[in-house]
């Protein structure tokens, strides 16, 4: 059964590029909440690329610091999260798509100490296409941070990527 199915992955992604494959980079940026009690928002920045199999599957690798984040009293949180997901796409129109993404994140929060968590990563979204090389996203990414206690640092973002 193992060997179906690793030898079903396999043609899937020599044989999928060979359709409509094309590779994609970008950036993001937005505003991250972590649940960390007293914890501000703070600006996040992100750059991401990946390789779309078909207009339905892509994989993706990212990269985000989450920006410092005030904390009530004094101080501040740092952090940042790389990840590599599988993107899902549901073409409405030749320009409009929405997406969702799940995958795996490795995180690092600074605030004094310093916390890592690698969990599982998900996230939904939108893209236009402004030309056939151009996209624009608006995209909710949720990450688990923390090592002692896990919480959600929540991520929405607006973001720009470019298709070759």
């Amino acid at each position: 059964m193992k060997k179906i199915a690793i030898a079903t992955l396999l043609t899937a992604f020599f044989a999928a590029p060979a359709v409509a494959a094309e590779a994609y980079i970008g950036i993001n940026a937005g505003q991250n909440k972590m649940d960390f009690s007293g914890v501000k928002a703070s600006t996040a920045i992100g750059v991401f690329g990946g390789y779309s199999f078909n207009e339905y599957i892509a994989g993706e690798l990212a990269y985000v610091d989450f920006g410092s984040a005030d904390v009530d009293g004094g101080g501040s949180v740092k952090g940042y999260a790389t990840s590599i997901a599988a993107v899902g796409s549901w073409p409405l129109a030749k320009e409009f798509s929405l997406f969702a993404k799940l995958g795996y994140a490795s995180t690092e929060v600074k605030d004094g100490t310093s916390e890592s968590k690698s969990d599982v990563t998900y996230g939904i979204g939108g893209q236009y296409n402004a030309t056939s090389n151009i996209g624009i996203r608006l995209g909710y990414d949720n990450y688990r941070v923390g090592d002692t206690t896990t919480k959600d640092s929540a991520l929405t973002t607006l973001g720009v990527l470019y298709k070759f």
